[in-house]
């Protein structure tokens, strides 16, 4: 615990000589563990605690994303998550986070709603000899998320001011080494923030969101990664992704999008292997492929969009998990044509890889 407070007050020192028009804050955090899966009630008994240190920057200046989303702060984000639990052990996390707030910009008392997405690192994963318990976890290094909704107070105190809310982070390795049930936290959390600067006025905000006559776009998008099937010791093995889709955007903020999948996961051939052996079928791996068509949206943030897609196999011999899956995932937008994703492709609530992605846009 020692260690982790001398890490994050050192971000602290390098972080407050790095900026300016910021703030930084830190707060503490306790909470329980969601059971989403029975398999995971031994182990989740305990109260998961931790600390938080975040650092943002204000985001005052009059552009359209600006006023459309009412003055978001940007920043990075750094925790600490105690488990108290030896099964599950400790996780150390890095973010990009948008404060995104819900009141008045310029009102003494806001609600923020924070969302962030990093990595994280965790002390003490699934081995089936030393802890075969963990089954929440399968590798050290995670993918990871958060939100928060606080009620948040600056310059309470010269520069000080408090802030409080609940917290949820989520933890998942995205099947890239089984077991893979993931883990959530569900926490209060307090804590201060300091500006380091004096109380900037946002301007007037524009609220009005035109609708826009354009044309409809179309992407193509080959996406890749490893992973393990279900079946824990079964091995990694790449996936490919072939994707098309044509959208819409519909005003600033949001587009529509529609188009199909061919997924080509190789694990899939070493998963059918081991049920024919199971049942005792025969050994016969022609249809691992799967074709699915989906419809999703994207809610648009200047250089990067948020993805958000519901989509179903519609070819899919073999079934594995679920017929419908899910995406959710950031675009990073390079220019008008080239863009890249990082995604998560989820088979009805459970995670199946995190593909990383290169589009081209016609």
């Amino acid at each position: 615990m020692k260690k982790t407070l001398s890490i994050l007050f050192l971000c602290s020192i390098i972080l407050v000589n790095a900026q300016e028009n910021s703030s930084i804050q830190l707060d503490y955090f306790y909470g329980n563990i969601i059971e989403h899966s029975p398999e995971l009630k031994p182990i989740i008994q305990s109260h998961p605690s931790g600390i938080l240190l975040s650092w943002n920057k204000k985001n005052t200046k009059n552009t359209e994303f600006n006023s459309t989303y009412n003055f978001p702060d940007f920043g990075y984000s750094f925790s600490y998550e105690d488990f108290n639990n030896e099964s599950l052990g400790k996780v150390y996390s890095a973010y990009a986070h948008y404060n995104f707030y819900l009141t008045n910009r310029n009102a003494k008392n806001q609600v923020k709603l924070t969302s962030a997405f990093g990595l994280g690192y965790n002390t003490n994963p699934f081995d089936k000899v030393e802890n075969p318990k963990n089954w929440a976890i399968g590798s050290k290094f995670l993918a990871s998320a958060y939100l928060k909704v606080n009620y948040h107070r600056e310059y309470l105190l010269d520069k000080l001011g408090l802030n409080a809310g609940i917290l949820l982070i989520h933890y998942s390795n995205a099947s890239f080494k089984a077991p893979n049930l993931g883990i959530n936290t569900l926490a209060l959390n307090i804590g201060v923030n300091y500006n380091l600067n004096d109380k900037e006025i946002a301007p007037e905000r524009a609220i009005s969101i035109q609708k826009m006559d354009s044309p409809i776009t179309y992407n193509a998008i080959f996406r890749t990664g490893w992973n393990e099937s279900l079946i824990n010791g079964s091995g990694r093995y790449p996936f490919y992704t072939i994707s098309f889709s044509a959208d819409k955007k519909l005003n600033y903020k949001s587009t529509i999008t529609a188009g199909t999948d061919i997924f080509l996961a190789t694990f899939m051939k070493e998963f059918i292997k081991y049920q024919n052996s199971i049942n005792q079928t025969p050994d016969d791996t022609a249809d691992w492929k799967r074709i699915g068509i989906f419809v999703g949206h994207e809610l648009n943030m200047e250089h990067f969009s948020v993805l958000t897609q519901v989509g179903y196999h519609v070819y899919a011999p073999y079934k594995y998990e679920s017929s419908v899956y899910e995406r959710f995932g950031f675009r990073k937008l390079f220019n008008e044509h080239l863009f890249a994703d990082l995604s998560l492709k989820i088979n009805l609530f459970r995670a199946e890889g995190l593909e990383f992605g290169l589009g081209y846009r016609f």
